[in-house]
């Protein structure tokens, strides 16, 4: 129980950015904050995830950091992710608020399963995902990631950027 009450501590810490910038009026952030839900497939166990990213910007031209925390629930077991998304925008691409990307994500995995002792190892998955410009700004996204060594097999994420 205290890990999952450290793991949201983690969570909530991703909204601090957001929030100080609120505080001061300024409603434009510079490292947009958002929420993603999806479903997730892992050793033939479906779980719902739940979690928050901070969309970080630009390593280099077309290359972007966005580091997320996930809760996964159901399926008889407990998952915590914290990832450090790497992704590369395909700019050319990018047609009226559309826009496609891939890349990878090394993580931080922690497993508590109900037949099994929890235990926490370093993931690594590969992904791509769709995005949409919406009028009023903000950024939603259709992700689909696949587990390559000790990470969940397949999973299908919604998201959407808050601030």
């Amino acid at each position: 129980m205290i890990r999952v009450r450290l793991l949201a501590l983690l969570g909530l810490s991703l909204l601090l950015p957001a929030a100080t910038a609120l505080a001061q009026g300024d409603y434009e952030l510079r490292f947009p904050v958002g929420v993603r839900a999806g479903w997730t497939e892992w050793e033939n166990r479906g779980q719902v995830h739940l979690g928050a990213h901070v969309a970080l910007g630009e390593m280099m031209e077309n290359l972007y950091f966005t580091p997320n925390l996930e809760l996964g629930f159901g399926g008889g077991s407990t998952v915590a992710a914290f990832n450090g998304d790497v992704t590369w925008s395909f700019s050319e691409m990018a047609t009226g608020g559309w826009g496609l990307y891939a890349g990878g994500s090394l993580g931080l995995i922690w497993a508590d399963p109900e037949d099994k002792a929890a235990d926490a190892d370093l993931g690594l998955s590969v992904l791509a995902g769709l995005t949409r410009r919406f009028t009023n700004g903000h950024d939603g996204f259709l992700e689909v990631r696949a587990g390559v060594l000790d990470s969940p097999g397949l999973k299908v994420t919604f998201g959407y950027n808050l601030f």
